[in-house]
C-alpha cells in the first residue's frame, strides 16, 4: 500500500507542474501497489488545482479520477492531526495524511513534500 499526497497528485494531473513527468514515472513504478488517499487530500489536491488556475472540466475530471481510487475516511484524526500540528514542524494537511498511514499500517507515501521525511515511521517516495 502507498499513500498518495497532494504534492504527487498536483504533479500528475496538470502537464506543466514542474515534476509531472517524476510523477508520471512515479505512478508507472507503482502501479503494482495498492493507491490509498484521504478525503482530505481529494479536498486539498481540488484547492490547489483551482489556484492553479485549472479548468472546471479539469477539477471534475480530477475528482471523479480521484473517487475511483481507495479513499480512507480522516474525520476522526482532525483532533490528533491538530495536536500534532502544534508539536511539530510541519502543517495540519500533512499531519493528518501520517495519522492516516499510521492507523491504517501504509509504510510509504508518494510525495514531493520533503515535509514528510521527519517521520521515522514511513518512507517517501519521490
Amino acid at each position: 500500500m502507498i499513500f498518495l499526497e497532494t504534492s504527487l497528485l498536483v504533479n500528475l494531473f496538470v502537464p506543466t507542474a514542474q515534476n509531472h513527468e517524476k510523477a508520471l514515472k512515479i505512478m508507472e513504478n507503482i502501479e503494482d501497489s495498492q493507491a490509498i488517499i484521504s478525503e482530505m487530500v481529494i479536498y486539498e489536491t481540488l484547492t490547489v488545482l483551482r489556484k492553479l488556475k485549472q479548468n472546471d472540466e479539469m477539477i471534475n475530471t480530477v475528482y471523479r479520477k480521484l473517487k475511483e481510487m481507495i479513499v480512507y475516511e480522516d474525520i476522526t484524526y482532525y483532533e490528533k492531526a491538530l495536536e500534532d500540528t502544534l508539536i511539530n514542524s510541519i502543517g495540519f494537511f500533512d499531519n493528518l495524511s501520517h495519522i492516516v498511514m499510521q492507523n491504517n499500517n501504509i509504510k510509504q507515501i508518494a510525495s514531493f513534500d520533503k515535509d514528510f521525511d521527519i517521520f521515522e515511521d514511513i518512507v517517501r517516495i519521490h
